[in-house]
């Protein structure tokens, strides 16, 4: 005899409150301490119900702190290649520093390491978004003369972006905001066409 799980999506508001359960975990007991099943018996939801939406403990937490924090990482365009960069990596920076998110985004990425599923979910919902955007901008800098033509993008971008990254995720110095508003001008004097 097989028995049928009626096994229910979840509502909006009801993910909302499933991304809220696993982040308030994540904090007070550490990103190793948040699984699927943890998170479903503190937000009242039936584990199987998460695993229709998350495969995984790292997946639910992806989505939390990228709707908690994505905001940070829009590139804007305002008309003015180096302050929208200043502006935005400044913002990245806060975001770094941040004891309820930095400390838990490198256990993130630690644990990508050894999980090709995580970092699926990473690329898709994070780096691969964030990315297009950051390229978008580039392209309509360098198409505005405000950066040069003759460079290659993905290289001018990695240039801009990986040193936060760096000092995130290997603390060899500060990572304030007056660091990322160095980069900034760095990048923008490096990517700037000769006159």
């Amino acid at each position: 005899m097989t028995i049928m799980v009626n096994v229910v999506e979840l509502s909006e508001a009801e993910k909302g409150d499933v991304l809220n359960t696993a982040l308030d975990i994540c904090r007070s007991e550490g990103y190793e301490n948040v699984s699927l099943t943890v998170v479903a018996a503190h937000a009242g939801v039936p584990a199987e119900v998460l695993r229709r939406h998350w495969p995984s403990a790292s997946a639910l937490l992806i989505d939390a702190f990228r709707r908690e924090i994505g905001a940070e990482f829009l590139l804007t365009d305002t008309g003015d290649f180096a302050a929208d960069l200043r502006a935005q990596l400044t913002a990245v920076a806060k975001v770094f520093t941040d004891p309820g998110v930095a400390p838990h985004l490198t256990a993130l990425i630690a644990d990508m390491q050894g999980s090709p599923d995580a970092a699926a979910v990473f690329a898709e919902r994070v780096f691969g978004p964030n990315r297009f955007m950051a390229r978008a901008r580039f392209e309509k800098a360098q198409k505005d003369g405000q950066i040069r033509a003759d460079i290659d993008l993905d290289a001018a971008i990695d240039l801009t972006f990986a040193p936060l990254w760096f000092r995130l995720l290997l603390p060899t110095g500060p990572l304030d905001q007056d660091y990322a508003a160095a980069i900034a001008e760095l990048s923008v004097a490096a990517l700037a066409p000769s006159h």
